[in-house]
């Protein structure tokens, strides 16, 4: 059972900082985190692929609020949230002629 939740720690936080402001949505948000081992599954949403609709809500009333929900967010969980782009033709790249490949 353990290894269907994450680990959390909690905070205190002056109550009318913008977090302090935030804790219902920085609730939703940690609450509905995937376990470790499925980073599509929503654990509270148990029909529902990551992120779910209640995780989407918070996570845009955290925004709202000026803070990055990625400070909330586990870092093996962005390329969930934030999918690393494509490579195009016409972007810069850091290689220099002459560099070996790889």
């Amino acid at each position: 059972m353990a290894e269907q939740w994450r680990g959390v720690v909690a905070l205190a936080v002056a109550a009318d900082s913008p977090l302090g402001r935030a804790t219902d949505a920085v609730d939703v948000a940690t609450a509905h985190l995937p376990p470790p081992n499925a980073h599509t599954q929503c654990t509270v949403c148990r029909d529902a692929s990551w992120p779910c609709g209640p995780f989407d809500t918070a996570a845009r009333g955290l925004a709202a609020l000026g803070i990055p929900v990625g400070y909330l967010v586990p870092l093996d969980l962005h390329p969930v949230l934030w999918p690393p782009a494509a490579a195009t033709a016409d972007q810069p790249t850091l290689d220099l002629p002459g560099a070996p490949d790889g």
